[in-house]
Order: C-alpha cells, then structure tokens, then sequence
C-alpha cells in the first residue's frame, strides 16, 4: 500500500530543481523583465543585476539568448542613465562589494560578460559556418564592442580605475574574432569612415586609441573631447605583426596576454611578442601632443612625455 501510494511521487530535491529550471526559462526571465519597467531605480536595479548574473548560468539555446539580451538592453541602459555619477560626495555609496566597481561599472560589466557568452554559443551552434548578413551575429558584435566602449569612457570621464578584466576580455574578444575569419587585419579592407557598416578591425582599434590617449595623456582630456575622432583616427591606424618591427625605436605595444591598454614602449623592440604594434593615425598623435602644449597638467599628473619618434610615426603598412 505505502508502496503504491507514493509510486510516481518525485522527490522534493527534483521539484524544486524544476522550479528553478522554470524560472530560468527564456518565458519567466522575459516576465520578469517587462515587471521591471514598473518599478522605480531602487527597486528595480538589485532585480537586474541579479537577472544579469544569473542569465549567464541559465539553461537557454543560442536563439533564446540572443532575444533576451536584446530585450535587457534597454533596461540595462536606462538603469546606466539614471544613476548618479561617482562625484565625491557619492562615490562610498556607488561602490559594489567587487573590487570597488561603481554599480554603473558593475552592470556595463555584467552585459558584456552575457554579450560575449552569447557570441561565443551563438557561434558554437552555428558551426563552421559563418555568414557575414547574419543578424543576431552582427548585433550581438555590436552591442559588446559598444558596452567595452561604455565601460572605458566610463573610466575616463569619471577617473576611474578600469574594472579588472576588461582590456583582457577585449583583447581575447578580438583574437577570437581574427582566429574565427572573422578579422582578417592584412585584407587591406576596411569600411569607409562614415559608412555605417560594421568592421570589428575599426572597433577594436577605435577603442585601442581611446586607452593609447588616456595613457600618454595621463588622463587630462575627458573621452567625449576625442571620442567623435576615433573612428576617423582607427581607420588611418594599423595593427602590425611585431616580427615585421623588429629592430624599430619607440613603438606601441598591444600585448593580448596582459590586461592593459596599448603603452609605449621605448627603445628597440628586439623581440616578438604576443599581440600587435599599433601604429596610430597621425591626428591622434597630434592631438595627443597637442594635449602636452596645451594642458601641461593633467587631472592626474604631469602628462607623459611621447617622443619625437612616435608623434612622427605613420599609419601606413611597412613596406
């Protein structure tokens, strides 16, 4: 009889391990987002970090994912855009409890962790197949080189530390990209300045001269007196080989294995390295060393001196 009685019965452990597999359906995260709407920035911005968080662990095909993070965008951006920014009378209460990340930083951090998982399945479950119209790809290349964007000026504008990981996830982001096909950096090919087509060569580079010029300038231009240049500047701008230098005085280094902007690096390069030599476009470098006329004094310190031989450095290919 007890036997019968509880033949079909699940154990309590399988139900509520349903109950969490169903909560984490693309439907009840999907809920739950269009809720958020309704509440106020106290309320709702816990909520979505935590749906941030966990959507990175929930059980979704690539398709699913996609939608969804297409549907967080904006919640996410309007989380971004209505929370103070870290003046010092604020800056203790911005804090999260992960290595000093204001909560702004902490949500764009969390959006370009979902974003690059995304790629990376979405591409997993295409296959070897790669399709330059494909839509989801495209947005998805998109939004996390534009999120990498946020999360630099962010630093820049508001003399932030860079959270960690975030120039080494850009770097492996790229590198996977030229692995895949995707980048191909000695096609001579590139997108024209003011066309609208997407070209992660452009982005890449683009947000390479943003960290080159927060470097070399020691931070004493807010991003948003530059940032309408950078695409101009990336499209003159070129990645090189480092084998290809060898034996060149004063370069920029873009060492992928190391979570840092490009730096300068004096003297002779006399070995390889992991990464490119970034040959800026010669109006970033102007506009560098006209900071150095201009601003002797940075909001930091002292600008950094930048040598003869880089500012007359050519974004043309060696020959």
């Amino acid at each position: 009889m007890q036997q019968e009685a509880t033949k079909g019965k699940r154990p309590r452990s399988q139900f509520a391990e349903a109950d969490a597999a169903a909560g984490m359906s693309a439907e009840a995260i999907a809920g739950r987002l269009t809720r958020l709407g309704a509440l106020s920035l106290k309320q709702a911005l816990p909520m979505l970090l935590l749906e941030l968080d966990q959507l990175r662990a929930a059980n979704l095909d690539a398709e699913e994912r996609v939608e969804l993070l297409q549907a967080i965008k904006k919640p996410v951006l309007k989380a971004a855009a209505s929370l103070p920014k870290p003046t010092p009378g604020s800056r203790t209460a911005l804090r999260t409890a992960d290595g000093g990340m204001t909560l702004e930083q902490r949500l764009i951090h969390l959006m370009i962790a979902n974003l690059r998982q995304c790629l990376y399945e979405y591409d997993r479950a295409q296959g070897s197949r790669l399709v330059e119209d494909d839509g989801h790809r495209t947005w998805l290349l998109q939004q996390v080189f534009r999120f990498f964007g946020r999360q630099l000026r962010y630093a820049v504008d508001w003399d932030r530390a860079w959270p960690t990981h975030t120039w080494q996830d850009l770097h492996d982001l790229f590198v996977y990209l030229v692995v895949r096909g995707s980048v191909t950096l000695d096609s001579g090919f590139a997108v024209a300045v003011f066309d609208d087509e997407f070209d992660a060569a452009i982005e890449y580079k683009r947000l390479l001269l943003l960290g080159l010029v927060d470097e070399l300038t020691h931070r004493a231009s807010a991003s948003d007196a530059y940032f309408h240049l950078l695409k101009r500047w990336s499209f003159d701008s070129s990645l090189v080989e480092p084998e290809k230098l060898l034996g060149r005085r004063d370069l920029i280094q873009v060492l992928v294995t190391k979570d840092a902007p490009p730096h300068l690096k004096r003297g002779a390069l006399e070995t390889s390295f992991r990464g490119w030599v970034l040959r800026p476009a010669e109006g970033c470098i102007g506009y560098i060393m006209q900071q150095r006329r201009t601003r002797p004094s940075g909001r930091a310190a002292v600008l950094a001196d930048v040598p003869a031989a880089v500012a007359g450095s050519s974004a043309q290919r060696p020959g």
